[in-house]
């Protein structure tokens, strides 16, 4: 996993930790590791990838290649085995998620503000005032609704209403220098604020929560001997709205949740959505309620998701045919699960798959033999659903087929609306998307997909972050720079025993900036940790980024690149990287970045890094949807939380819900 500039200091400190070599590991983390043995068996070289030093981006002649090192002889004996200093790499940090705190709306030193606006205009220009009290704000014209306005100004000081802090201040600050009403014509409610409360109560359909903006409207009726108890409603409801108004426009740009108070693996910005600004915009607004709805994301992605949400109202109930969860059928069982199995595939296939087996399916409706013609069947159907081909019907291929409980599948909709949220609201005209649970990548341009491929993700250890950012350059035939947590941690053990193995394997050796001979340093001395090195992988068609990387400079390090380990493109569970996103044709990823034909590329390879720069550079989402629409159909799709993160997701949820309701 690559170190974000915000955790260096907690990883300098890591580095100085020591953990004993026979350090018990996770399941998830033994699982991670052994990819990288797997590797050293198969290719004798690492496979992960790490921050590479900074590169040098060349359009012209490539660099020549460092001169090769003479190889170890074979006769150069072991060092003798030392304990090994280990780097400790830590699982992502999750924080205890906190709420924006709520504060009363205070309009207690309103009364020298309307001073100012209502003082006799006869008083002199640079008239003092020698009270003490700070400089009164300079005059304003009287505005329409500036009376009832000023009649209120009592009632204004009294109402206790709560929200966050930015729309506290700037409700304050606009109505000092507005004074007047936005949502009522004299005593009376103005049309367009029963149609925003409307906007509001509908929030629902957003994936919103209609009680946190939840307004009470006073009644069209009142006595009108009776002014000051109106004028006290009015005011109650006037600030209310607005504050439900702000907070509307936020949550809907940029969503409820903050989304770096998650965990250390967010890094989504906020700011795009200005309380001062709209409210400015809201006070000159023929209709404010379509312009608060315009807050929300307005693409293709979140219609087909909101479609899908009303979709599934009122379904709760529903009957599903279902599966025994412990099923595993192989070719030739007997089994009666099998007739589920076909009664799913009959229903939920997509048509073209559903054309070319309907007659086999129909044959097999209530069979419990597994024979060779329905295997073929399976087995295509797994190649549709994304997954291993194998023809054992298990637990991935049940999954794909009976699929979540619908009150699962909308809670996963939910969130997947509320991520949207935190990205910017317009992709772009070409962009690249790379969405983690599924474990793919898409390259789109026009709004259309141009591209698409299986791509290999961050371990549950060493997880992706969800950010974006915007593609710059593809560097052919890279080096990699390899880290000290990798060198440390699972290269080690096989220097101590063969410390002729760098060499032999592409790899170059660096100690105080200098390129050094392998033999020449003391890897007891480095493995105690009582000295350091840098290890550079040469390219080569083993090298650990393979053949080209796609550089998107971040604090994170992350990049998508190419790899030797083309198996694992194959499997069903695909978080298997130190972090990086692995492509399945990076040659296809790289061409379409750059906007050339894919035979185009031929000239950069050889043996020498270069770096070519996109002529646009092209906005890449790395994102974590485990519910999302697909491309072509807009039918949503539903995919396992590798990362958990759900579930944080949810808790947050509760806890803003909570806070709200309660300071309501």
């Amino acid at each position: 996993m690559h170190f974000s500039s915000r955790n260096k200091a907690l990883a300098t400190a890591a580095i100085g930790a020591v953990l004993a070599i026979s350090t018990v590991l996770t399941t998830s983390d033994a699982h991670a590791a052994s990819t990288l043995l797997e590797l050293f068996r198969q290719r004798n070289q690492p496979q992960a990838e790490a921050a590479p030093p900074p590169p040098t981006v060349r359009t012209g002649t490539p660099r020549a290649a460092a001169p090769a090192q003479p190889r170890a002889r074979a006769s150069q004996p072991a060092q003798p085995a030392a304990p090994v200093k280990r780097v400790t790499v830590r699982g992502p940090q999750i924080y205890d998620y906190k709420p924006e705190a709520l504060v009363r709306i205070d309009f207690s030193k309103f009364d020298m503000q309307m001073t100012a606006a209502t003082e006799s205009a006869d008083r002199p220009a640079g008239d003092a005032i020698t009270s003490g009290m700070p400089p009164l704000p300079p005059r304003v014209p009287p505005v329409e609704g500036a009376e009832i306005f000023a009649d209120a100004i009592e009632h204004l000081k009294t109402i206790d209403v709560r929200a966050e802090k930015e729309i506290a201040d700037a409700i304050v600050d606009f109505y000092s220098s507005h004074q007047k009403f936005l949502w009522s014509q004299g005593l009376e409610i103005a049309p367009k604020a029963k149609d925003v409360a409307a906007l509001f109560a509908r929030a629902g359909e957003e994936g919103l929560d209609p009680e946190e903006y939840a307004v009470i409207i006073p009644a069209d009726s009142f006595d009108a001997s009776e002014r000051q108890e109106r004028l006290q409603k009015l005011a109650d409801f006037e600030i209310t709205l607005t504050a439900r108004a702000l907070r509307y426009a936020i949550d809907a740009g940029e969503g409820r949740i903050i989304a770096d108070r998650l965990s250390e693996m967010h890094d989504l910005p906020r700011g795009r959505v200005k309380a001062r600004e709209v409210l400015e915009k809201l006070a000159i607004s023929k209709d404010p309620a379509a312009y608060l709805a315009s807050f929300q994301p307005q693409s293709k992605w979140y219609a087909d998701l909101k479609k899908s949400l009303a979709d599934l109202e009122g379904r709760e109930n529903e009957v599903q045919v279902r599966i025994a969860s412990d099923t595993l059928i192989r070719p030739g069982d007997e089994n009666p699960e099998i007739a589920n199995v076909v009664a799913l595939i009959l229903k939920k296939a997509p048509a073209d798959y559903l054309a070319k087996h309907q007659e086999v399916l129909t044959a097999h409706e209530g069979a419990t033999t597994y024979d060779p013609a329905l295997v073929a069947a399976i087995k295509d159907y797994q190649r549709h659903a994304g997954k291993a081909p194998d023809g054992i019907i298990g637990r991935n291929t049940i999954a794909t087929l009976q699929g979540e409980s619908v009150s699962v599948k909308r809670d996963r909709i939910l969130y997947a609306m509320e991520r949207l949220r935190w990205l910017p609201h317009d992709f772009g005209n070409r962009y690249v998307f790379v969405n983690q649970p599924a474990y793919r990548a898409q390259y789109f341009a026009d709004g259309q997909e141009k591209l698409a491929m299986n791509v290999v993700v961050g371990s549950p250890r060493h997880q992706t972050y969800f950010f974006y950012n915007r593609i710059q350059t593809v560097v052919f035939n890279p080096s990699w720079g390899v880290p000290r947590s990798i060198i440390l941690n699972e290269m080690m053990p096989r220097i101590l025993r063969d410390p002729g193995y760098l060499e032999r394997n592409g790899y170059e050796v660096y100690s105080g900036g200098k390129r050094v001979p392998a033999s020449s340093v003391n890897w007891s001395r480095v493995a105690a940790g009582g000295a350091h090195v840098g290890i550079r992988q040469i390219p080569s068609l083993d090298n650990a980024l393979g053949e080209l990387k796609i550089l998107f400079p971040n604090a994170h390090d992350i990049y998508m690149h190419d790899t030797p380990a083309k198996s694992y493109f194959q499997r069903d569970m695909r978080a298997l990287s130190h972090g990086c996103i692995r492509l399945e044709r990076p040659r296809d990823m790289a061409a379409a970045v750059l906007g050339v034909p894919v035979e185009s590329l031929d000239k950069y390879f050889g043996k020498n890094e270069r770096g070519v720069k996109v002529p646009e550079q092209i906005p890449v989402y790395i994102a974590y949807f485990t519910a999302w629409p697909d491309a072509a159909t807009g039918k949503i799709r539903y995919y396992e939380d590798v990362y958990e993160r759900d579930s944080h997701l949810a808790k947050a949820m509760e806890k803003t819900r909570a806070s709200r309701l309660t300071s309501s």
